[in-house]
């Protein structure tokens, strides 16, 4: 049986003119529809777990920031609307649930259908269409419930600088990126970021040039950490690499998701996988690509 979370409170964030916007969920719930799925409730992140992964003073001033006047986080791409901070803290807390089943047993693959996404959300700061980041909030959920080493595998076209930034000197969470190399966030993500200190060796970047094709993208998951002895791995499913999405220049196929799909479940193997919703634009795009994710995950 594979988990499933999505709940219509994800809907209430944001404007339907955004590239981000409610319509992207509700698809994909749709396509969900058709699947053996073990449907899971919402939880809401506390401000306390909030701060395992933010400063504590950004959860506090996310709160109040749209009473006080704030409409965006950092730049005008990341909106605050009167329910962001409660669809937020959903969006996080919304992981605790299905990483619960994953230790009691019932489930060991997963998929997140949760907006907004998550993996620009640095400590101090959202960014990129992303208030809380949610893979590096249900990373320490799951560490507190007892899955001590997390694999988080990241394909979106954009580099999750977020979650690098919360694990960059931490060797109990190994972080792996492929991205388009000169895409937003611009600065980060290049492949001597290897993480410091403790961390130093377990932040792994595999950038890539224009037009990437299945066989380039592919050809970079041979890199996956297969020395990390990881005891649950997590993916940041960022679906704007298709070739019919409008903000990068991958050409990536359907049936070469299907592949790096496949190859990821490989490389867990027997542990505990969940797959988050990060970017993907385009809704015929975004609904086929995950109807794929689930196809697999299913195994149907």
């Amino acid at each position: 049986m594979v988990g499933y979370v999505y709940d219509p409170i994800f809907t209430e964030h944001g404007s339907d003119e955004h590239i981000e916007n409610r319509f992207r969920v509700e698809a994909i719930d749709q396509v969900a529809q058709n699947f053996p799925l073990r449907r899971y409730d919402r939880a809401r992140a506390s401000k306390e777990e909030l701060s395992t992964i933010h400063e504590k003073h950004y959860v506090e001033w996310v709160e109040k920031a749209y009473e006080e006047g704030y409409r965006f986080i950092l730049n005008e791409d990341t909106l605050l609307t009167p329910k962001s901070f409660e669809v937020a803290s959903y969006a996080a807390g919304s992981t605790k649930p299905i990483v619960d089943a994953f230790a009691r047993g019932e489930i060991q693959r997963a998929f997140l259908n949760i907006r907004p996404p998550g993996h620009h959300a640095e400590r101090r700061t959202g960014q990129g269409f992303c208030i809380f980041n949610n893979i590096a909030f249900m990373a320490r959920y799951a560490q507190k419930r007892g899955f001590a080493k997390v694999m988080i595998i990241d394909f979106d076209v954009h580099h999750g600088n977020g979650t690098q930034d919360i694990f960059y000197s931490d060797d109990t969470v190994c972080y792996f990126s492929t991205h388009e190399r000169n895409n937003y966030p611009y600065f980060t993500g290049s492949i001597e970021e290897i993480g410091e200190g403790r961390g130093e060796g377990y932040n792994i970047n595999r950038p890539y040039g224009e037009y990437c094709s299945d066989e380039e993208l592919l050809a970079l998951y041979e890199d996956l950490p297969k020395w990390f002895d990881f005891d649950i791995v997590l993916v940041s499913a960022g679906y704007d690499l298709m070739r019919d999405e409008a903000i990068s220049t991958a050409q990536i196929t359907f049936g070469g998701l299907r592949h790096l799909v496949r190859k990821i479940l490989d490389f867990a193997g027997d542990t505990p996988v969940a797959f988050l919703l990060e970017g993907g634009y385009n809704l015929t795009s975004l609904t086929q690509s995950v109807e794929i994710t689930l196809q697999e995950l299913c195994d149907v």
